[in-house]
């Protein structure tokens, strides 16, 4: 019953804030479990069985390859999304619920950032729902689901014909999670061979850990490994670490609570030699599944590359047991090493703000317990510095490089419409492309992002009041000709740059659906994104000139 009662309550506990890759707002609210098999029911129809693509450029295709002959590599964010059903035979996907209304969204239920009362609508904040316009093309299957084959094998198609050439999957990990190799459901969660457990109690590993929402990065793999070599899509790890919440849950692992509740044993807390342990665990996952395999990213020096997204978060929770940022990757590249590896090249992914009234928001790099005897309940951000400070420090921390996520401003400058934005980034990319034009050994990966509308999960940025604090903020919207006209403004400054700034332009993003950031095909904007991104970058390489369109039936022809 002991053994019946700690599973329990670990299955409960994966009910926690799946977080995401956004500064303040990712603190999304999920009642499902990470690693979670396919769900028994849809709540959501699924539509078109029918997926047959509205247009391939198969001569484009064809002749595209990982490694651009302009020399320049397109990369783009794929974000999943996760279940947020308590119900194991229901399914809520945390994107096409809050698309399609309000009441299965979670992301405007959840009190850890809305308040008590949850995300709050009236005659000033009135619900603009829903959001069909966002619907996956009917190529993709409409709101399909996470794990089906079909959309995974188009989406890759899409990305590979379209000019694009590798994608960052969003990766989180839980560090809190102990679970037991005994126990049927939960034999197959990856444990490094040959690490300590207890036989005693089914086999429950020595050193917690697991790795969440890769539902569709699962599925991808499974379909790209499928292809033949010149059709695979490259891949890397955006690793995200950016959710306070899965912090405070590390931290409660052997509270006086924890115990008391079954959640863990005697002997289990989380000092500095476990989380040193725990960040070998994720090292060992990346080279056992990820690193060996032919179609991950890899440097010129065959080394893989890692984007690690906001790494003030890991910095500033590091710093708590007194480790450096370089530890951490230092060992991470002496791991990979040990394992017949030539390293690992790690990329910041960052953002922040610059003025000097906004430093109460800057970057932290520690984080400070209010009770160092009890962390467990709570503690505070400090040492904050502003994005201009942090970032020169980034290459002493073993980075070799930094590229941005989603650039909200730039000084003074916020972004309050697509032409704010493309303003903002113009800033971003000429300063830090000055900073590092005389440093070969240091690049910046010029980034794109085709707009920012976050009214599905509620607004930017959420309040304990339960209403947006930046609402205005939501409205900066592109179209194909000013999205095309941000990415020839990138190609120009990577160009220009091009002798320490590397060759990489990383576009945000795939599939960010709540943040109104998706370049992929929806019933909204058809291929408008795609279609941008290939005349910019593919058909120059090429020189191809694409014949017109094949019309099919479809919601949208690009």
């Amino acid at each position: 019953m002991k053994l019946f009662s700690s599973l329990l309550l670990f299955t409960v506990l994966l009910a926690i804030d799946p977080g995401s890759c956004e500064e303040k707002i990712k603190r999304l609210t999920s009642t499902g479990s990470p690693h979670e098999t396919a769900p028994s029911t849809d709540p959501i129809p699924q539509e078109n069985s029918d997926f047959e693509a509205p247009v391939i450029f198969d001569e484009a295709a064809r002749i595209a390859s990982n490694e651009s002959q302009s020399g320049q590599l397109i990369g783009v964010y794929f974000m999943p999304s996760w279940n947020t059903s308590a119900d194991p035979k229901k399914d809520i996907d945390s994107f096409w619920s809050c698309l399609t209304g309000r009441e299965d969204c979670s992301s405007l239920k959840n009190p850890g950032i809305w308040g008590p009362r949850g995300r709050i609508f009236n005659r000033q904040y009135p619900y603009e729902g829903p959001f069909l316009e966002r619907k996956p093309h009917a190529s993709l299957g409409g709101f399909y689901k996470r794990d089906d084959p079909k959309t995974a094998k188009k989406q890759l198609e899409y990305m590979k014909s379209y000019g694009i050439d590798f994608f960052a999957y969003n990766w989180f990990f839980g560090r809190h999670y102990y679970y037991h190799l005994y126990f049927g459901p939960q034999s197959k969660i990856y444990y490094p061979e040959g690490w300590k457990i207890d036989p005693n109690r089914d086999g429950r590993v020595a050193v917690p850990g697991l790795e969440e929402w890769v539902d569709q990065l699962t599925v991808l793999l499974r379909e790209n490994e499928k292809l033949p070599d010149d059709k695979q899509m490259k891949w890397a790890i955006n690793w995200c670490d950016d959710s306070d919440e899965r912090w405070r849950l590390w931290l409660d692992v052997g509270s006086p609570e924890s115990l008391a509740a079954g959640r863990n044993f005697p002997g289990e807390r989380p000092d500095r030699n476990l989380y040193l342990q725990v960040h070998d665990k994720i090292t060992q996952l990346w080279i056992d599944k990820y690193f060996k395999r032919k179609d991950y990213l890899k440097d010129p020096d065959g080394r893989p590359i890692v984007y690690l997204y906001f790494p003030q978060d890991t910095e500033a929770r590091a710093a708590f047991y007194g480790v450096s940022m370089k530890e951490l990757l230092d060992r991470s590249k002496a791991l990979a090493i040990k394992n017949g590896l030539k390293g690992i090249k790690f990329i910041a992914v960052t953002a922040g703000p610059m003025m000097a009234n906004e430093r109460q928001f800057g970057l932290p790099t520690r984080w400070r317990a209010n009770n160092n005897r009890e962390p467990w309940r709570g503690g505070r951000y400090t040492d904050r510095l502003l994005l201009q400070d942090y970032v020169p420090r980034l290459k002493g921390m073993g980075f070799e490089g930094m590229t941005g996520y989603v650039y909200h401003n730039f000084l003074q400058q916020d972004n309050k419409s697509f032409a704010d934005m493309r303003k903002t980034y113009q800033g971003h990319w000429n300063r830090w492309s000055e900073l590092f034009k005389n440093d070969p050994n240091f690049e910046y990966q010029v980034p794109v992002a085709m707009g920012w509308d976050m009214r599905p999960a509620g607004g930017t940025w959420p309040q304990q009041t339960g209403f947006p604090s930046e609402p205005q903020k939501d409205r900066v919207h592109s179209n194909k000709s000013t999205f095309k006209a941000k990415l020839e403004d990138a190609r120009n400054v990577s160009e220009k740059y091009k002798s320490t700034n590397g060759n990489t332009i990383m576009v945000c993003c795939w599939n960010e659906y709540l943040e109104g950031n998706y370049i992929e095909p929806t019933e909204g904007h058809g291929f408008d994104y795609l279609e941008a991104i290939k005349e910019v970058y593919m058909d120059r390489r090429t020189g191809f000139i694409p014949a017109p369109p094949v019309a099919v039936a479809s919601s949208r022809n690009p």
